[in-house]
């Protein structure tokens, strides 16, 4: 038996498409029928080559790709329950991390598994076994020690797709960053990241959650998942104005805290202007090498500021990103988050319309599109 992967032959350009065969599990492993991946824009930056520097030079049979979800095709020896030890088959709808934290190092046992320093990626150069190591593929081996969730039956494969990465991202980051009852929390930036943050800072007690975006429907999508103030950048110019804006809304304070989830340097001593004093500054945003921002430290120091970074996550963070969907299905419209579904077969233009819409401000790219596994 075979199976498909995506293979990147030069940034920008197309993918092809591969076939190679579909692995055994070894005892401990996992081989999951993949049935959903997501264009995150982390992918998009990948695909563009703005990662070289992770990656170097130009890609040799790159494959990539880490939103998913599918069904366990095969379980090793000796898997029998997944990581919230609940009963596993055959069949059931599963997520999973992407990356490997080694659980016994000092960072580690800090519970700060998302920055062990040990954590290990899947391979990325196409045709490495075990073949299937990333999103973009019909299968995904899960190999021994990887954590795995069972999606709960209401939650749907395009609303749980995002919960590996956007959604278990923020909540983590927001956990870490202290989100307190009754704080006001800015988002810059609704995109994926930032739609879901306004959903977990108002499921947390966020008081008050005010975003900031160019896109007009974008905006309204951020209404939608709770925010109580939308800021255009169409309409507000400048950072002083901007700055204002919130000062505004607030008293003159500040905010508790501010969450970047746009990814350019230039919001962050935006966003630091933005915080009341003693308040915390949250970056999620900015993982291309070379995001470098200017700002006085006598500031920080002076406004008792803290600053937060996160990268990956703890894997209780994905079993608790579940359990909210599950939870607040009526209360927020997920089933917008992903705009549009192509069959894996065209991934090509799944990438090209992602990249297209992002360069024109499209409002309908309110966060990602996804790609049909099973098409």
């Amino acid at each position: 038996m075979t199976g498909r992967v995506a293979v990147l032959k030069a940034y920008g350009g197309d993918f092809e498409l591969r076939e190679y065969p579909v692995p055994e599990p070894e005892p401990g492993a996992i081989l999951i029928r993949l049935t959903r991946a997501g264009v995150c824009g982390s992918d998009l930056h990948i695909w563009r080559g703005e990662m070289k520097e992770v990656y170097g030079g130009l890609p040799k049979d790159l494959t990539f790709g880490h939103e998913m979800c599918g069904r366990v095709a095969k379980l090793g020896a000796g898997v029998s329950v997944d990581a919230n030890g609940a009963p596993l088959h055959e069949g059931d709808r599963v997520t999973f991390l992407y990356f490997f934290p080694c659980g016994r190092c000092p960072v580690c046992l800090r519970d700060e598994m998302g920055s062990c320093p040990r954590k290990a990626r899947p391979n990325r150069v196409a045709g490495t076994p075990p073949y299937f190591n990333n999103a973009y593929g019909d299968y995904y081996y899960l190999r021994p020690g990887g954590f795995l969730f069972r999606i709960p039956d209401e939650v749907s494969d395009d609303i749980a797709t995002p919960a590996n990465c956007a959604l278990a991202q923020v909540l983590y980051g927001l956990t870490r960053a202290g989100v307190r009852l009754g704080d006001t929390v800015v988002i810059q930036g609704a995109g994926g990241l930032g739609l879901n943050a306004v959903a977990v800072a108002r499921d947390m007690g966020a008081d008050r959650v005010i975003v900031l975006d160019r896109v007009g429907a974008r905006l309204d999508l951020a209404r939608a998942f709770g925010a109580d103030h939308t800021l255009s950048l169409a309409e507000l110019t400048t950072p002083e104005k901007r700055i204002q804006a919130v000062m505004d809304l607030t008293g003159g304070f500040g905010a508790d805290m501010v969450a970047d989830f746009v990814g350019y340097p230039e919001v962050v001593p935006e966003g630091l202007r933005m915080l009341r004093g003693g308040g915390c500054y949250l970056e999620i945003g900015s993982i291309a090498p070379g995001n470098v921002f200017s700002y006085d430290a006598t500031a920080l120091v002076r406004g008792n500021t803290r600053i937060v970074g996160a990268s990956n996550y703890s894997p209780w963070a994905l079993g608790q990103a579940l359990s909210f969907l599950r939870r607040n299905l009526a209360r927020f419209p997920f089933a917008r988050l992903v705009s549009h579904v192509y069959p894996f077969a065209a991934i090509n233009d799944a990438f090209r319309e992602a990249d297209w819409q992002q360069r024109g401000n499209d409002g309908l790219r309110i966060s990602r599109a996804a790609l049909a596994m099973t098409d």
